[in-house]
């Protein structure tokens, strides 16, 4: 294990070296915050010009309501299913969600083949006393809709504003040599960082299957295997949260 450690740092370091800091972060690394931080602002957005809530009453704004007529109208309307989907949820004296005299949990998984077990407790998160479950699956098919599209909108446009500062940078590191030498070692270390983070997640995971015999176990006798890997995987801070000891005995 200990050559492997070597190699992997070695390979991770040269990396660092020549990509350097700035061109690590203000690529891919970039990429993903852009795009989660994105889905964490449409989520916060979006009800808020769809929805209102007063005096305990739920109204749709018209943005919502010219997706979710036909939307609702989409769904099935005959049958079981056309019925289900039309009656009232309501909320009773014991606090649990009804539909008609049978709890919504237990509908949704008698109701939808299946997933239906799955999805009961999605359902019943979205469910709102006093409306139908048609209004809310609209509801919530035109809120992951306009989620959607405000994402994209923000992802393209955080990424034309990264790609512009990233390129004002590297033409700045390009041209000052000191700077450039400075972010190639910052560079260097978040490599290194980035390569211990692996090796104790894998050792973590692997780590969680280990049952003292198993294939597992025989993984964690070969990450412990050298005179650098025994300290650097046995002191992995993640297996003392799991309250881990490796060798697993």
């Amino acid at each position: 294990m200990d050559f492997v450690i070597i190699g992997a740092a070695v390979l991770f370091a040269l990396i660092g070296l020549i990509k350097g800091g700035a061109k690590m972060f203000f690529g891919l690394f970039m990429l993903l915050i852009i795009m989660i931080g994105s889905a964490f602002i449409s989520a916060a957005v979006c009800p808020l010009f769809l929805r209102s809530e007063k005096d305990g009453a739920v109204s749709y704004t018209g943005a919502a309501t010219v997706l979710m007529d036909p939307l609702g109208g989409a769904l099935p309307s005959d049958g079981d299913i056309g019925v289900f989907l039309d009656t009232e949820v309501t909320r009773k004296a014991d606090g649990e969600l009804y539909v008609g005299e049978v709890k919504l949990k237990d509908a949704v998984t008698e109701k939808v083949p299946y997933v239906g077990s799955f999805v009961a407790s999605f359902v019943e998160s979205a469910a709102y006393p006093g409306e139908t479950l048609r209004t809310t699956f609209a509801y919530k098919i035109t809120e992951y809709i306009y989620e959607t599209v405000l994402w994209l909108i923000l992802v393209i446009g955080l990424a034309i504003v990264r790609n512009i500062y990233r390129k004002k940078l590297f033409v700045y590191l390009d041209k000052h040599p000191g700077p450039s030498k400075v972010d190639r070692a910052i560079g260097l270390v978040i490599n290194l960082v980035l390569l211990l983070v692996i090796l104790w997640g894998v050792g973590a995971l692997i780590a969680h299957y280990d049952d003292g015999t198993n294939w597992a176990n025989s993984a964690d006798a070969f990450l412990i295997n050298g005179v650098i890997a025994k300290p650097l995987m046995a002191n992995n801070p993640l297996l003392k949260l799991m309250n881990v000891t490796l060798p697993v005995a």
